[in-house]
């Protein structure tokens, strides 16, 4: 059962119902606020269409005695619900934990808050760029030479969904099925992401530097132009560099620089040597060149570009849904799999109701 706005808790939905639970979306009058923002393929939200497949929806009127019965009735017969509303709301509408537990003591209660559920800002309203901003998160994305940035998608949200549908799998397989609660912050998930750089900071007490595209553990370990693009190339070991020097004919580089240690302080001058050199072809042909070698590289795509990637394709990241009013529907995949095959549900998102 899950109750739930945008995207963090419709998404876990999704999640669940990928991997094969039945899931009932309830809904106000209004539907799920995700449904009003646009594009529209007809009169559905492709925002809403994203995060939503493989659920039944229900409309229910908590204002009204008939709205709050069937909700009970919903609950009384849920293994699971989940809700991202904010503090104090479920409670109004008469789901609050406590109450819920004198009619289904063994519900699994999970929860998506912004902050945490109690706590100095239990109460606070976010979204994601604020939990970007409050976890750190911006203050190490972009370079020097510019403001600091923010991711392009809301990751908090896909972070604390998945962490929520980790810790209710985990309380769906524990032994005698106890009633749970799992609390998932959404500040919390990005500080958790961010364990490497927050180590940094731990060991220097300070703030580690904005190094744009570049890693502040291993280099060269960064995006280089190419003559139609850009590469992705992550240099992670000595024997990495080794081979790269050896391939490019650089050797004096390998010389100079045989370990990280020598790497992460000439950085600068390593990549002077090494832009020109990849500037000068294609980024197919680096592509071809090093993977062979065993070089960790990537092309810098576009999403149009990654939807007919092969491996992209092979792994049915991208699949088409049949939706009864908005028509066949390209949505991502789940990168689950479970004996080799997708966990995609092929149900479709919803209508409302």
């Amino acid at each position: 059962m899950e109750v739930g706005n945008l995207i963090a808790v419709p998404y876990a939905g999704m999640m669940l119902a990928d991997l094969g639970a039945a899931v009932t979306k309830i809904e106000p009058p209004s539907g799920d606020l995700g449904r009003q923002f646009g594009p529209w393929l007809g009169d559905e939200s492709v925002f809403f269409l994203s995060v939503n497949r493989g659920k039944g929806s229900e409309i229910i009127d908590f204002r009204s005695d008939t709205g709050r019965r069937r909700a009970r009735g919903l609950v009384e017969s849920a293994d699971v619900l989940i809700h991202n509303l904010r503090a104090g709301a479920m409670e109004r509408l008469g789901l609050g934990e406590d109450e819920v537990r004198e009619y289904n003591p063994t519900i699994i209660y999970g929860v998506a808050s912004a902050f945490g559920s109690d706590g100095p800002y239990a109460a606070r309203a976010g979204i994601d760029i604020v939990f970007q901003a409050e976890s750190g998160m911006i203050s190490i994305t972009g370079s020097e030479a510019s403001p600091p940035a923010k991711t392009a998608t809301t990751i908090g949200d896909y972070v604390a969904a998945t962490n929520l549908v980790a810790g209710v799998c985990a309380a769906l397989a524990e032994p005698g099925r106890p009633g749970r609660r799992v609390d998932v912050a959404l500040r919390d998930s990005l500080m958790a992401v961010q364990g490497g750089w927050n180590a940094i900071a731990f060991h220097h007490d300070t703030q580690p530097p904005r190094i744009g595209t570049a890693s502040i553990f291993t280099a060269p370990n960064q995006l280089f132009a190419t003559s139609d693009g850009h590469i992705a190339l992550a240099i992670i070991s000595d024997d990495h560099f080794s081979r790269l020097c050896d391939t490019l004919e650089l050797g004096d580089l390998q010389v100079r620089f045989p370990t990280n240690e020598d790497r992460m302080t000439a950085v600068e001058e390593i990549v002077a040597v090494l832009a020109p050199v990849f500037a000068g072809e294609p980024s197919e042909h680096w592509i071809d060149v090093l993977v062979d070698i065993g070089i960790p590289i990537g092309r810098v795509l576009t999403l149009p570009e990654t939807w007919d990637d092969p491996q992209v394709v092979h792994n049915e990241m991208v699949v088409e849904i049949d939706h009864p009013t908005a028509g066949r529907v390209r949505v991502i995949g789940s990168p689950i799999r479970f004996d080799g095959r997708s966990t995609t549900s092929k149900l479709p998102p919803p209508t409302l109701g």
